[in-house]
């Protein structure tokens, strides 16, 4: 039993210590370290992605490709683009025209396709004679063909934009919501933050109502809040719920989504941003003058032209 039960915790250990590597910015070269800094595999290519099931795309030179979690050749430096895997199957570039692979480099969605993004709940918004549509990842269809573009399904609907307006289909391609927002984001956790016109709300996945809430510019909804403005706030942000209720003041210049638990802000336009909790607090410096949100417990940030990831802790990844 006792055997047994070390066997459970060590294969447990393995496994979490076979997501922890980070690409690692030195200078001009990347690498990979594992947390707190120490390198793993050289410095050796010119651009790197974060790990996805288990390979992790590089560039070397102009061509991409992707290695393993030893720093090993798992598919050949071949392609003009790429992105990271996703439900088994990485979008590749060749030729001019984008296609799918797998782990073992076998090509499972043709190369026909002017664009093709990473699947999501079974689906890649994908481009082909000019027009947006979705892949279906097990019959490999292409529905739709009809839209000026369209984004990864959330919750089991994609966000289309016909005409400057935007709607939502389902995974079969069949349009759940008309193009009639001005302004429309993924849906989390049952609710979409939209606009109407000049109303700003959510939209509820339940029932596909739009309902009002008193604030403007009303952000994505993540991880329970929304970032928005506030007319007595004299153009201050902070972050709302689905019910309009202030959950973070409106005390912040420019504010984007919560991802991870944490969400950039910042403070003062003359200032750089940094990281807030759920509570408001600050956990990461305000000093990057470019930041994306965390994913995956890491964010990718820009200080003086110079951009590396950054953990939860605000532990830095270059050299």
């Amino acid at each position: 039993m006792k055997k047994a039960a070390l066997l459970i915790t060590l294969a447990c250990c393995a496994a979490a210590q076979a997501q922890e590597l980070i690409p690692y910015n030195a200078g001009d070269k990347w690498g990979y370290a594992a947390p707190g800094g120490k390198l793993m595999i050289p410095a050796r290519y010119d651009y790197a992605e974060p790990f996805s099931e288990d390979l992790a795309l590089v560039r070397s030179g102009t061509n991409f490709g992707f290695i393993d979690r030893k720093g090993k050749k798992a598919l050949p430096f071949r392609y003009q683009s790429a992105g990271s895997f996703s439900e088994g199957c990485a979008p590749v570039k060749s030729r001019g025209l984008w296609g799918c692979v797998d782990k073992n480099g076998k090509n499972v969605v043709p190369f026909e396709y002017e664009l093709l993004l990473p699947f999501t709940e079974g689906a890649a918004p994908a481009r082909k004679d000019g027009r947006w549509g979705l892949l279906l990842k097990d019959s490999r269809e292409f529905r739709g063909g009809i839209y000026d573009e369209i984004y990864p399904p959330s919750q089991g609907l994609a966000r289309v934009r016909v005409g400057g307006r935007y709607g939502y289909i389902d995974l079969s391609g069949r349009e759940a919501l008309p193009p009639v927002y001005e302004e429309a984001f993924p849906f989390s956790r049952g609710f979409a933050a939209a606009r109407m016109g000049e109303k700003y709300g959510f939209i509820s996945r339940e029932t596909l109502a739009f309902k009002e809430r008193p604030y403007i510019l009303i952000g994505p909804y993540s991880e329970g809040l929304a970032h928005a403005q506030s007319l007595k706030a004299e153009g201050r942000c902070g972050y709302i719920d689905q019910e309009g209720t202030e959950i973070i003041p409106f005390t912040f210049t420019m504010c984007a989504s919560f991802e991870g638990g944490l969400a950039p802000v910042l403070k003062e336009m003359k200032g750089g941003w940094g990281f807030i909790d759920k509570t408001g607090n600050a956990v990461i410096s305000f000093k990057y003058d470019q930041v994306r949100g965390f994913k995956g417990g890491l964010a990718k940030v820009t200080l003086k032209d110079h951009s590396f990831y950054i953990d939860a802790k605000g532990f830095e990844y270059k050299k």
